[in-house]
């Protein structure tokens, strides 16, 4: 008996019938066709810092709490991290903003408290006024 399989379909050259896969053979099918949808799709998360993006089987995503897209990382300006080394977005097609800061930045005293109640010392150039121990935007 002469046999040809093509895309699920086999194909009996003696009999000239064509058999249909049989319920198993779909269920394997539609795996394999979900399974190469998402192949593509990678999750990344951005760094706090926001300055990065990292895949989510990277070591610094453990604290982060944000995934975000590749548009959006694009749209933010992000940069690949340099440990997973995940697909840049420019390598996509997708632009980067040039959403950056103007002028220089100037260093000025924290305005967080401490657990005294006394004003922060530290020196901080972080736009919203606050050091890396009391930023709120964490």
């Amino acid at each position: 008996m002469n046999n040809f399989i093509t895309l699920g379909l086999v194909l009996n050259t003696n009999t000239k019938k064509v058999l249909l896969p049989s319920n198993k053979m779909y269920k394997h099918l539609i795996f394999i066709l979900i399974l190469s949808l998402t192949a593509n799709a990678q999750k990344i998360y951005k760094t706090l810092s926001g300055a990065k993006y990292h895949l989510g089987s990277c070591r610094m995503v453990q604290n982060v709490s944000e995934e975000i897209s590749f548009e959006k990382a694009a749209e933010l300006g992000l940069e690949p991290g340099k440990i997973c080394k995940p697909q840049d977005y420019n390598a996509l097609g997708l632009k980067a903003s040039k959403n950056t800061a103007q002028g220089q930045s100037q260093t000025v005293q924290c305005s967080g408290t401490t657990k005294k109640g006394t004003r922060c010392k530290h020196m901080t150039s972080i736009a919203n006024g606050y050091c890396f121990q009391h930023n709120p935007d964490k």
